[in-house]
């Protein structure tokens, strides 16, 4: 099945450019996509999936067409 993954213009996965098209196994969930594309653990505490436009946790699953955007909140003042 097929994902769609946006990120951050700072934040960067190798070998997966922004706005990709990705084969995945059915059943894979935010966390285990994660882990396949090597994002460390400690970018995670920051970071938001962002599924069809609607906030998810690590442990949705993926559903074939789903268009995956990690975001990472940015404060300030």
């Amino acid at each position: 099945m097929q994902i769609i993954i946006e990120y951050m213009g700072f934040f960067r996965i190798e070998g997966v450019p922004n706005n990709s098209k990705l084969d995945i196994e059915p059943g894979t969930t935010v966390t285990q996509l994660l882990d396949q594309l090597k994002v460390k653990p400690e970018h995670r505490t920051y970071l938001k999936p962002i599924v069809n436009q609607e906030r998810r946790s690590f442990d949705y699953t993926l559903q074939d067409g789903d268009h995956l955007f990690l975001y990472f909140p940015i404060g300030g003042g």
